[in-house]
């Protein structure tokens, strides 16, 4: 008993950074772990904290680097702005936007998302090919890769 405890315990020490140590937690637990992505191309907006699919949102990012782009609706206005990853860190903005006029309900989901965008500092990725963007308060937004043509 004592032996099957013993590696994952070492390797827990040997993963020195928060990535690898949630990696190894997952492994461990049974989860598929959390696998490396690129956030470039195309993506749709498919859970905003918990509230379903943002309608008609959708996400285009850049090839990275320091000048890459991201823009797209959040189911009314076009917003672009820039971004730059580092492993999981991930900052978004700051934001420029069109000023069409919408439905109420339609500008109140997009204000929520181009300020959760604006406050995203982490991306994860999940084994289906979706990804995770997370603001330090707990809102996060799952995006999609959007079906084949």
């Amino acid at each position: 008993m004592c032996r099957r405890l013993l590696l994952p315990l070492a390797l827990l020490a040997l993963a020195g950074c928060r990535e690898q140590r949630q990696q190894l937690g997952q492994a461990l637990s049974g989860q598929p772990p959390v696998i490396a992505g690129n956030l470039e191309g195309e993506w749709q907006l498919a859970d905003l904290n918990g509230g379903g699919a943002v309608a008609g949102g959708s996400l285009r990012f850049g090839v990275a680097g320091s000048d890459g782009s991201v823009g797209g609706t959040a189911g009314c206005n076009r917003f672009n702005g820039g971004w730059k990853q580092d492993g999981g860190n991930l900052k978004l903005g700051p934001f420029t936007a069109t000023k069409m006029a919408c439905p109420p309900p339609v500008m109140d989901v997009e204000r929520r998302v181009l300020a959760l965008l604006e406050a995203v500092n982490s991306v994860t990725y999940t084994a289906d090919g979706g990804a995770f963007l997370a603001a330090r308060d707990g809102r996060k937004l799952r995006l999609r890769r959007p079906p084949a043509n």
